[in-house]
């Protein structure tokens, strides 16, 4: 029942004029001559308005919403949008001329096995996955035969009708699933479970879907099948990670389905099967559909030059064009290479210099980038004129990172990993360390200079110098690893960030933004470094101006910061450019207001210690200098910036690199996943990187003996023999050699047994990060107290390095420690000291190499792992190590065993060890 009361609800304004004011209150209505509603911000879902009521008034309104079904809607949503955006940079759905593709498909269940699936009948693809019985789909094909394409169309159908079944009220299970499209490449499947790998990337991807239950909706939406993942780049894995990807694939669980694409070759020669999944797999486009979609999307003006390459196809269906032109990357590369007027098609047809398949797309290759890069007319009077670019120097620039890309054995280029180009990393760091060292020169001879001619104290200013610059570094590091750990962010990783000018939104996405583990690891940074120098305090002659100081600069600055580098709420993916915005606004807020907290501190402390005033205005602006320097100068924003100068000046990038990767993104020669760009196709990547990939080697000649050359008079001086150049530090450190040739060692290696033995010092470093702690801690108390000409507080300063080296010093003296490894038929067994540990072959699921973590901490070398079957017997903590794997014994500083060690693994682990 509906009374006439006022009702006050957190949803639309409403205006509703029903009461005649001019006869005053209820008694006195009339019925009105005009009714007006209006209603604003309305965040409602149903609104129901009722005029004249006589008696009661029954509404039966829906039961609300399951918030997984909500969430779910706008996981949907977010997906639709990004790929509609994507299908149209990359030229998809062109309705007037579409490219007939042909698939032969071979399903498992709910279709006749062999029937053939038109890609242009994309409905029908769908449909019959979605009525698959487990819902796994593989996409198989050659390169550029068009699997990434179908896997986006695939991916945008789905979405679109998962919106379409939320209209129709289909809700729950009986929805269809959400398709999230990845690639593989973030994805370590020796050491991560898919589901958990999924969950993560949808939480970073998405951060701003709705919460279930406070938490992010991305688990309870894989574990309950509501997500359909989409994967790509299978082929693009090293060998033993394809097959970790397809293992962890075909052991999910069979609610958790998803499409994977892979080139077929490499896919074959894995060996493995994914049970229960359908495949569809892409055959190559004839030459006559080749002809007939070239001449309708070709200008009026190229049907004369098109029409020679469509008689090539007709006259010559095998010759190495029609070969070349049937995959759909080739034609769209043809298409985009000669789509100007003033072009020349027919030059595709000349065999003499196209004598071969791979000849022609080499050219194809060579000739998109001129295209893309040609010139364009555009208004002179305009304020931003679209980016002119040299096609010579474009080329130049995307072969740059072609080569990156291929040296780090990866497709996907982000914008914060520039500075690990060799040239940016021999250049950046220099140039950080001269930026810091003359800011902060500048800023001490400013202040000092001030404080000599217009401050009060009697001492020289120079005593004092370093001391407030050295404790806003030294607060700057500590806020920036609170930070780090509330949010789990890795470090020069960005992330999208919320906006801090809404501190509510801001403020909620911080508590979301960390777990109970994530907030006790941040609260102990605060609170550990503070109670330190809070106790260090107590002994100087003002205490309390010491505790100001810890808060202005330490635990404020800290909550600020968590403010301004909180996740984003938004569920659309990010872009690069949303990346790049986003952390330079946190450099420039972190500049603008967590760098003058810090500052206000160290003022208010010299205040409440009788300072003046320029040495109040000293202090602060020496603070200010030092968290500068950790907060912005090493920020990813600002190494971004230093690498992109440098390898604009060496001619390896533009100035306007971002604005670069637009242009080239909107002609099609790059891709956007997420935060990345990739090349439209790996082949393009490496075309520009020069890998170029021989399917057979040419015969070797032999040359003509020659008669012997007499030379009468005096002979020439010989050369001699060319030696071959000392091997570089990183080629002995990836290749390292067999056990035997190391001295001290011996090796017992027969059919039955691989035997190791030898004796092995140890040098431990694991107490220098503490020792460099204490240091400091020493160094801030002398600063604090100011007796820099005290003997006796530099010898505490000194006391702690003294120590390290000391400590190594008796380590190195003691006896060496006894180092045993045996592997045979039943297992292996390793002994490093008192330390002894054995595996069963029974009991090991896997052996890899993996990197050594003792009780959590990262040891820095590596050693053979084993991964355990449910309920085998487990080692002590010394040999525990990550994600459930078990350590046998620490080998080497790189993860690359000895030959002779990896062939006792490959012979005696039964086809356990994974490399």
């Amino acid at each position: 029942m509906i009374s006439r009361e006022y009702v006050t609800c957190a949803g639309p304004l409403i205006d509703n004029s029903l009461m005649d004011t001019r006869r005053g209150g209820w008694g006195g209505w009339r019925p009105p001559s005009e009714v007006r509603n209006i209603v604003r911000n309305s965040t409602v879902e149903y609104l129901v308005q009722a005029g004249h009521i006589h008696g009661d008034l029954v509404v039966n309104l829906p039961s609300p919403r399951d918030p997984v079904d909500v969430a779910a809607e706008e996981l949907a949503r977010a997906v639709r949008a990004r790929w509609s955006a994507e299908a149209a940079g990359w030229e998809l759905g062109d309705t007037e001329a579409p490219l007939a593709v042909r698939w032969l498909a071979r399903w498992t269940s709910a279709a006749e096995p062999g029937a053939a699936v038109r890609s242009d009948r994309l409905g029908d693809v769908v449909d019959t996955l979605c009525g698959l019985d487990p819902r796994r789909l593989l996409v198989l094909g050659a390169p550029g035969s068009g699997k990434s394409t179908l896997l986006a169309m695939t991916v945008l159908r789905l979405a679109e009708r998962h919106l379409g079944d939320v209209t129709r009220g289909v809700r729950g299970d009986r929805a269809t699933p959400v398709p999230v499209l990845l690639t593989l490449e973030s994805w370590d499947a020796e050491t991560v479970a898919f589901r958990d790998w999924l969950v993560r990337r949808i939480e970073d991807e998405h951060p701003g879907l709705p919460r279930v239950a406070g938490a992010h909706p991305a688990r309870r939406l894989v574990r309950d099948g509501r997500v359909l993942a989409v994967l790509d780049g299978l082929d693009e894995l090293p060998d033993h990670r394809r097959a970790a990807v397809v293992r962890q694939l075909d052991s999910s669980p069979r609610e958790s389905g998803f499409v994977l694409a892979s080139r077929t070759e490499e896919y074959r020669a894995l060996g493995l099967h994914l049970a229960g999944a359908s495949d569809i797999e892409a055959l190559p486009v004839g030459p006559r559909d080749v002809a007939r979609h070239l001449l309708r999307t070709a200008p009026d003006a190229l049907h004369e030059p098109w029409g020679h390459v469509v008689d090539e196809l007709a006259d010559h269906p095998e010759g190495p064009l029609a070969q070349a032109l049937a995959t759909p990357l080739m034609i769209w590369l043809a298409r985009r290479a000669y789509h100007a007027p003033y072009t020349n098609p027919g030059r595709l047809t000349d065999r003499v210099r196209l004598p071969t398949r791979e000849a022609v797309e080499k050219h194809l290759l060579d000739a998109v980038i001129p295209a893309a890069f040609a010139p364009r007319a555009h208004d002179t009077e305009r304020l931003h004129a679209p980016g002119h670019w040299n096609a010579v120097r474009a080329r130049g620039w995307l072969a740059f990172l072609a080569r990156e890309l291929d040296r780090r054995g990866t497709a996907e280029f982000s914008w914060w990993r520039l500075n690990r180009a060799w040239a940016a990393r021999l250049l950046a760091a220099p140039t950080l360390l001269a930026v810091c060292i003359v800011v902060a020169e500048s800023v001490l001879s400013v202040t000092t200079w001030a404080q000599d001619r217009y401050g009060d104290s009697l001492l020289p200013a120079s005593i004092f110098a370093h001391t407030d610059m050295l404790m806003g570094f030294a607060f700057g590091m500590g806020v920036q690893m609170a930070t780090l750990l509330w949010f789990g962010d890795r470090v020069w990783e960005p992330r999208r960030r919320a906006n801090p000018f809404k501190a509510g939104a801001a403020l909620r996405s911080a508590s979301r933004g960390a777990s109970v583990r994530k907030g006790l690891t941040a609260l102990a940074i605060l609170l550990v470094p503070s109670a330190l120098y809070l106790l260090m305090d107590q002994g100087t002659y003002h205490a309390g101006a010491f505790t100001v100081q810890s808060l202005l600069s330490y635990a404020v600055p800290a909550l600020v910061t968590a403010v301004i580098a909180a996740p984003s709420d938004t569920v659309d993916a990010a872009t690069p450019d949303d990346l790049l915005r986003d952390e330079r606004r946190t450099a420039l807020l972190t500049l603008g207001v967590v760098n003058p907290l810090i500052g206000l501190g160290a003022g208010a402390q010299a205040l409440l210690t009788g300072h003046g005033p320029v040495e109040v205005w000293a202090a602060a602006a020496k603070a200010f200098t030092g968290a500068a320097m950790v907060l912005v100068v090493l920020s990813p924003w600002f190494l971004w910036v230093v690498s992109k100068a440098w390898l604009a000046v060496l001619g390896r990038v533009p100035w306007s690199l971002m604005e670069f990767l637009r242009d080239a993104y909107g002609q099609g020669l790059l891709q956007r996943y997420g935060g990345a760009y990739r090349f439209r196709h790996l082949m393009l990547q490496e075309h520009l990187a020069g890998r170029v990939q021989h399917t057979q080697r040419p015969p070797v000649i032999p040359a003509p003996r020659q008669q012997p050359l007499v030379v009468t008079g005096p002979q020439p001086r010989r050369r001699p023999p060319a030696t071959r150049p000392a091997p570089r530090l990183s080629e002995v450190l990836d290749n390292p050699p067999p056990v035997h040739q190391l001295r001290g060692y011996t090796v017992v290696s027969t059919e039955e047994a691989y035997v190791l033995s030898g004796r092995d010092r140890r040098l431990p470093l694991g107490h220098w990060p503490w020792c460099g702690l204490f240091m400091i801690v020493a160094m801030l108390r002398l600063a604090a107290t100011g007796e820099w000409n005290n003997l006796s507080g530099w010898s505490s300063v000194a006391f702690w390095p003294v120590f390290a080296v000391f400590f190594n010093l008796v380590a190195w003296v003691l006896p060496k420690t006894t180092v045993e490894l045996r592997l045979d038929a039943h297992g292996v067994e390793a002994r490093m000291g008192r330390r002894r540990v054995a595996y069963a072959w029974q009991d090991v699921l896997a052996v890899r190499v993996r990197q050594v973590h003792v009780r959590g901490r990262n040891q820095r070398y590596y050693g053979p792992h084993v991964r355990l079957r449910p309920g085998a017997p487990e080692p002590g903590r010394a040999f525990r190590g990550r994600d459930d794997w078990y350590l046998v014994m620490p080998l080497h500083v790189r993860p690359a065993m000895p030959p002779d060690v990896v062939d006792a693994f490959v012979r005696f682990s039964g086809g356990r060890w994974r490399g």
